[in-house]
């Protein structure tokens, strides 16, 4: 009696086409993680495509299959790193704390970001390495977080829990300290990330938490 061929199980195109696209956005991460890497210790104009391509062990038409030039690899680090931010603040802020809680808690995920590798990249490599349309949609992105900070602000001098007599002034100052930060941080130093990103924003806490001398 003949036996009945074993069944197989069909493959589903659905879930082979999703695996296959995580693999290759989990290939191309490495790709930018690397990239930022190699442009935030040499600098962009220093750094190649061959090198990028040693460091990751992979031949450099490899680079070229996931990424078209050096200059898309500059966009889309910065353009990540902004998108991890927007979505960690889309599902982890908690609407419902006082202004001056978001604030904290705001930072804290910005602090995160400017500290990793795409932050460091973002931090220290000018965007003027960008053609004039990547440039303004770089420029654009950053400015939403201006705004919701400043929004922060607004909503934090009706709660009473924020006193800053100049909203955009704090929110330049603000910036402009986490945007350094890479400049000195060493993740080898005593503090982890997260102390330095917190003791960073106390000294901001104080200053938006103390009241004008007019009592306004």
């Amino acid at each position: 009696m003949s036996k009945k061929p074993a069944s197989r199980k069909r493959p589903n195109s659905w879930e082979s086409a999703d695996l296959r696209q995580e693999q290759h956005e989990a290939k191309r991460r490495l790709i930018l993680k690397q990239a930022a890497v190699l442009f935030a210790d040499r600098g962009f104009h220093e750094t190649t495509i061959d090198q990028i391509a040693d460091a990751l062990h992979v031949s450099k038409p490899t680079i070229y299959y996931y990424i078209d030039s050096k200059e898309e690899l500059l966009y889309d680090i910065a353009h990540t790193g902004l998108a991890d931010l927007n979505v960690a603040l889309s599902r982890d802020q908690n609407a419902a704390l006082p202004a001056i809680d978001r604030l904290a808690q705001f930072f804290t995920m910005y602090g995160r970001l400017i500290l990793s590798e795409f932050g460091v990249c973002l931090a220290l490599i000018s965007d003027r390495s960008l053609n004039p349309q990547s440039r303004r949609r770089l420029r654009s992105l950053k400015k939403q977080f201006e705004i919701t900070v400043r929004t922060i602000l607004d909503e934090g001098r009706q709660d009473g829990t924020i006193c800053v007599d100049d909203p955009k002034m704090f929110t330049f100052a603000i910036f402009g300290a986490f945007n350094w930060a890479p400049q000195w941080f060493s993740n080898k130093g005593p503090s982890s990330t997260d102390q330095v990103i917190a003791a960073m924003f106390e000294v901001f806490r104080k200053v938006a938490s103390q009241k004008s001398p007019r009592g306004d």
